[in-house]
């Protein structure tokens, strides 16, 4: 057997100066010490997760293609396309910044620092599963608080 004959087949490695060997070893330890120190920033943040409001209407995020802004504005049975069945869901208006007949204009925009006017589509049903919640705080116009707040009393039964 000869010397370079290690288990893995591999040339053995030729030795470094000594300065190589020095700037290895203190970015090795650089790197362990970030490690030490990130753990403590992560478990602030996402140990928390954002979870939605508990009242109609509330913004949040549409998890298909970009993550769109949505006003959602109340709860219904949605058809999955997966399941190819009724499911929970929400009834939501999505945002745009595109101008159309169709479109209902929100004023003033909820998001301060976006000069462009928002728009709200027409209503839609879709599976809770395709939402998150927003990750910027938007403003709720009043009159969009007024016109959906009936949304959240529309399951109490009281006798008059």
């Amino acid at each position: 057997m000869s010397k370079n004959n290690n288990d893995n087949n591999l040339p053995p490695r030729k030795c470094k100066s000594e300065a190589q060997k020095r700037a290895i070893r203190r970015s090795y330890a650089i790197k362990a010490a970030k490690e030490k120190k990130e753990p403590s920033k992560v478990t602030d943040q996402s140990k928390t997760p954002k979870t939605f409001p508990t009242e109609f209407p509330f913004w949040a995020r549409l998890k298909i293609s970009k993550h769109r802004t949505t006003l959602v504005i109340d709860e219904d049975k949605a058809m999955d396309k997966k399941k190819k069945k009724l499911v929970d869901g929400y009834v939501h208006r999505e945002a745009t910044h595109s101008e159309n007949s169709d479109y209902e204009e929100i004023m003033p925009n909820p998001d301060p620092t976006d000069s462009d006017p928002m728009y709200l589509k027409r209503p839609q049903k879709l599976p809770k599963r395709l939402f998150s919640p927003h990750n910027k705080d938007l403003s709720m116009p009043e009159h969009l608080k007024q016109r959906y707040d009936k949304n959240n009393y529309k399951d109490d039964k009281t006798d008059k």
